[in-house]
């Protein structure tokens, strides 16, 4: 009675654990995730857009985010005109006004189709390109967690809550979880084959 009880306690967090969280695909599949945070990404470029050239609307409206929601003091719009909200230009990978200067969204968008891409085509195709490997999907995946970890930490620094943001950052890092867990996983069996 009491041997078995020992055997089966198990520590209230265990260090598996804590990375599987993020890594279970039950709740969510990685192509849903990718479907979501494309959608946001899509309408954070529809909404700077709209900000951008609202003094040209024809009709005169004003336009209102969906995402800027006074009553929690949520302004997704003030956030996505930041300089921040086009990183390449922002850290002086390309110049202010360059063809690649490109809001954060299309960033996003193009790391959710590589995510969405990769979850039907595996993460090891016949007859393809290395791109979908795992440490190459790990490396994409922390280059788009560095991302949301910077832009999180500037959102907190100015005191802004952008609800769109805080759902792609949300999705990033259960992908990047995902990524690592996957590496882990790989590795194992690695190790394991040996």
């Amino acid at each position: 009675g009491r041997q078995q009880q020992r055997q089966n306690h198990r520590p209230l967090i265990e260090p598996d654990r804590i990375i599987s969280m993020g890594a279970s695909p039950t709740l969510f599949s990685n192509a849903v995730l990718a479907i979501i945070g494309f959608i946001l990404s899509a309408y954070s470029i529809h909404v700077e857009h709209q900000v951008d050239h609202k003094d040209e609307s024809p009709d005169g409206e004003q336009f209102q985010a969906l995402c800027d929601i006074e009553a929690i003091g949520a302004s997704c719009s003030a956030v996505f005109s930041l300089p921040e909200g086009r990183m390449l230009s922002f850290f002086g990978l390309v110049p202010e006004g360059h063809a690649l200067d490109i809001p954060n969204g299309y960033l996003g968008m193009l790391f959710y189709s590589y995510m969405f891409i990769r979850f039907f085509v595996g993460k090891n195709p016949r007859g393809t390109s290395i791109l979908f490997a795992t440490s190459i999907n790990l490396l994409i995946s922390s280059l788009a967690i560095a991302s949301s970890v910077f832009l999180a930490r500037k959102l907190y620094i100015i005191r802004e809550l952008c609800v769109v943001c805080v759902s792609t950052h949300i999705i990033n890092t259960t992908l990047w979880l995902r990524s690592i867990r996957e590496g882990l996983d790989g590795s194992q069996k690695t190790v394991k084959a040996q």
